[in-house]
């Protein structure tokens, strides 16, 4: 022990750093993990920040969907809360499940695409799709809202015995979109009304 006072020091990776850097120890700190391909088909401009995260989620299949509860060990029903008629699962919910298919396959006409009904088949189009910047954008806001409508319904049915019809679903999607498209304008009122008026055909 020494009479000297106490000093801090920063050494990163081997460098004595001079001053603090929070950028450079965040980095350090950070998983270095590369990109993975689906990263723009979640993350993209324009999105809405919680529609943006559950479709991340799903992509993951980190939600607790019935299949998963049950691979938990918890006592549930396994038959979907949509449909009421086959096992639920990220995968079935996501379109196989008719209910589901009945949402997402009128939302793909306003979009102006055919997309594949199963999961990956989905995620997989919407990484490679070549479409103009304004309709890919409007395709996958769509797509995150349908995935967040659509998980909500399951919760709304579960916790609150609240039913709603694709049709009503559908109203909420065509709304939410809409006011997120034009919410965009300011940003880009080109690619604003590109988006806007392709939805209302």
């Amino acid at each position: 022990m020494t009479e000297e006072e106490d000093t801090d020091e920063w050494t990163v990776d081997g460098t004595h750093l001079q001053k603090y850097n929070t950028g450079l120890i965040y980095g350090t700190l950070k998983n270095h993990a590369p990109l993975v391909p689906w990263f723009q088909t979640i993350w993209c401009k324009g999105g809405i920040p919680k529609h943006n995260f559950l479709a991340w989620l799903f992509v993951l299949n980190r939600c607790p969907t019935r299949d998963r509860l049950l691979g938990w060990g918890l006592t549930v029903d396994p038959i979907c809360l949509l449909c009421n008629s086959l096992p639920e699962s990220r995968d079935h919910m996501f379109f196989e499940c008719s209910y589901s298919w009945e949402v997402w396959s009128r939302t793909t006409v306003k979009c102006q695409v055919s997309t594949p009904r199963d999961w990956m088949g989905i995620v997989s189009y919407l990484n490679s799709a070549r479409l103009p910047k304004s309709q890919k954008k409007l395709l996958l806001i769509a797509w995150q809202c349908a995935i967040y409508l659509l998980w909500s319904e399951c919760n709304s049915r579960l916790h609150r015995s609240c039913f709603r019809s694709p049709e009503a679903i559908l109203s909420s999607l065509n709304l939410i979109v809409r006011n997120c498209c034009s919410s965009l304008r300011s940003q880009n009122p080109i690619s604003s009304s590109a988006m806007i008026q392709m939805w209302m055909q």
